[in-house]
């Protein structure tokens, strides 16, 4: 509904004129499709902007330091193929890792201790259930949006405290 709203507020003889502002529909498959191209981007579609930044942040970041501790050999169908399908859940910036990378023997060498190799793995892998997780969260937010979450447990819990019940 676009227009203006006359509110019935006075103050200083003055009618306060308040544009009544459409709620933009969205549509959670584009969001959940944005959420998986880049962590984050479909938070900011639907506008929390706050949830968004933190997700992009820490997943991406995440992602970038399994990539980077393995010097790229984190991402490798070949070698890891159950960790590459949770790769792909972080983005498909895995098929492009997977793309690039030398096809040629995957000999550590001296160069790269196994144990970054296989933390780049695991870390990677993390970066794309953590990405799962914002996903189904960004889902429940848009099936049920006043439905508490496992976030607004404390925050339930301080609004009954605050209704009238005693303090421990």
């Amino acid at each position: 509904m676009h227009g203006w709203a006359i509110t019935g507020l006075i103050t200083a003889r003055r009618t306060l004129i308040i544009p009544v502002v459409a709620q933009r529909k969205t549509n959670i498959w584009f969001a959940l499709f944005l959420g998986w191209m880049l962590p984050g981007l479909g938070h900011f579609y639907v506008r929390r902007h706050v949830h968004g930044t933190f997700y992009m942040l820490s997943i991406c970041g995440l992602y970038a330091a399994g990539v980077a501790l393995s010097r790229g050999t984190a991402v490798n169908w070949d070698a890891h193929g159950t960790y590459f399908l949770l790769q792909m859940l972080a983005s498909p910036i895995t098929l492009s890792f997977e793309v690039m990378r030398d096809r040629g023997d995957m000999g550590l060498g001296d160069s790269l201790k196994v144990l970054d190799h296989q933390s780049g793995v695991v870390y990677a892998a993390t970066a794309g259930v953590l990405n799962l997780i914002t996903l189904c969260e960004l889902h429940r937010r848009h099936e049920s949006p006043d439905a508490p979450g496992p976030g607004d447990t404390l925050r339930a819990e301080l609004v009954v405290r605050s209704k009238g019940a005693p303090k421990a």
